[in-house]
């Protein structure tokens, strides 16, 4: 009863607090707003910090994981930072300003937090070797508290620099280090501590803007019975080149040593924490990044194409897209920018093309009855809108819930001889080719398309 009653309390808390709040906002001058967010929050000192250079020296094989991940490059985006810039220039009102300010408390928080950044609109170059680089490894392993889940809510309690680094906090209960303290942490095992960042709501309006950590927390993944609990860490954090570790494949374990002269352990967490982001990582000079990504891709949906039923024509085809793989939606994440779509082409018996759907044409636009799978804002007036700061509501949201599926009935009338093939693939890009050259002001920007998964079918 008493697990059951504080399961009951975890999932009612954070509903009271967004209905809180949202009584709060709708009374609120945007002092008011900000005071709301960062209520519990205590300021960083920068200088209690550690380089990342320095965990490298003795945690060699989890800092070449970590680098070049979107972690550590959560900053050096060149994508985030052309869009930060453009919301805050296009922010209409102060409640939208706050808000777009407010964008690098998640992809730099120690520069945030101690004031060294103080919004999107600095200057980035402040940041220093520190925190320039992101979502570093003290500031995840001094984290000590997490105030409420989203927007960067979270407290820390580093050492006072390189000289005497402090409590490094992690999953083993029996850690030793002749240079830090260690501590066990059940946070860092929990999927709570990526829901800090991974769940963001709009400091005005109240809209999610990305709520992968709500996605997963209400998703049969987010189990009672631990033999069935999958967490984040269980995917994002096993995953090794040829085993991408989603919900259709293994999880395996990874014996081995965090440190060069650490106990052999049965398994130690992986650091690279790959998403769906092939685009960047390449750009930035990480490949194998890329790569990892690409196999996270490639195990994450299944199709099927359904049999026509005894009300429709053979001019009716069915795709039913799975999410089976992503213990979120399908895809998450800012899915305004992102693009998952099908593509269909339907050939008669003599192998002539009867039907298309989300072909690209020489711009890299998608065709007009392309099936995508995406979210989609709109502002204060309704329109449809890709800056998240004027975000005021959510006009359309057509993904995959986790577990789920979505079936997409395709039409076409074109006479044709029968048996018909289809095939059908789902295909993904990072960003929208051309949001992408608008942003980073170059028209011959290569977006790679992943194919995540494909079929097949004769229909007599």
């Amino acid at each position: 009863m008493e697990k059951a009653a504080e399961k009951m309390r975890q999932r009612i808390v954070p509903i009271l607090v967004f209905l809180v709040s949202f009584s709060v906002v709708l009374h609120s001058e945007v002092p008011e707003i900000e005071k709301l967010w960062f209520e519990g929050l205590e300021p960083f000192r920068l200088e209690g910090f550690i380089s990342p250079d320095v965990c490298g020296r003795c945690h060699g094989d989890i800092y070449d994981m970590w680098d070049g991940s979107m972690h550590a490059s959560a900053l050096d985006d060149p994508l985030f930072r052309a869009a930060t810039k453009l919301f805050i220039k296009d922010a209409s009102n102060p409640g939208e300003l706050a808000d777009s300010e407010h964008c690098i408390a998640c992809h730099t928080p120690i520069a945030y937090r101690s004031g060294q950044i103080k919004g999107s609109s600095d200057d980035y170059s402040k940041a220093d070797e520190v925190t320039g680089r992101a979502i570093s490894c003290d500031m995840c392993h001094s984290i000590n508290e997490i105030v409420r889940p989203g927007n960067a809510s979270f407290n820390t309690d580093p050492g006072q620099g390189e000289d005497d680094p402090g409590v490094k906090r992690g999953p083993h209960d029996d850690a030793e280090s002749m240079y830090h303290e260690s501590a066990y942490s059940v946070l860092h095992t929990s999927s709570e501590i990526c829901g800090t960042c991974h769940n963001a709501t709009h400091l005005w309006y109240m809209t999610k803007l990305e709520g992968t950590y709500d996605e997963w927390y209400y998703s049969p993944y987010n189990s009672a019975d631990p033999e069935r609990r999958v967490t984040c860490q269980d995917c994002h954090m096993r995953q090794s080149p040829g085993k991408p570790s989603t919900g259709v494949t293994e999880r395996p374990d990874y014996p081995g040593t965090s440190s060069e002269m650490g106990e052999e352990r049965p398994h130690i967490y992986r650091h690279s924490v790959v998403g769906a982001n092939a685009f960047i990582t390449e750009k930035l000079g990480h490949p194998e990044k890329a790569l990892l990504a690409r196999e996270r891709l490639q195990n994450a949906a299944l199709l099927e194409v359904l049999p026509p039923g005894p009300e429709k024509s053979i001019s009716d085809i069915t795709v039913r897209v799975k999410n089976e793989g992503a213990g979120h939606m399908l895809p998450t994440g800012v899915t305004e920018f992102r693009q998952m779509w099908l593509e269909v082409t339907v050939s008669d018996s003599k192998g002539r093309t009867v039907f298309t759907s989300g072909t690209i044409d020489s711009k890299g636009d998608l065709s007009e009855n392309t099936c995508v799978f995406q979210t989609v804002f709109g502002d204060s007036q309704g329109n449809p809108t890709l800056n998240v700061a004027k975000a005021s509501r959510m006009l359309y949201d057509h993904r995959i819930h986790p577990k789920g599926y979505l079936d997409e009935t395709f039409h076409f009338k074109k006479p044709c001889k029968r048996p018909l093939t289809i095939k059908a693939e789902l295909k993904y890009r990072s960003i929208i080719p051309s949001v992408a050259a608008m942003l980073l002001g170059d028209d011959t920007i290569d977006v790679p398309v992943i194919t995540m998964t494909s079929i097949e079918k004769k229909v007599e």
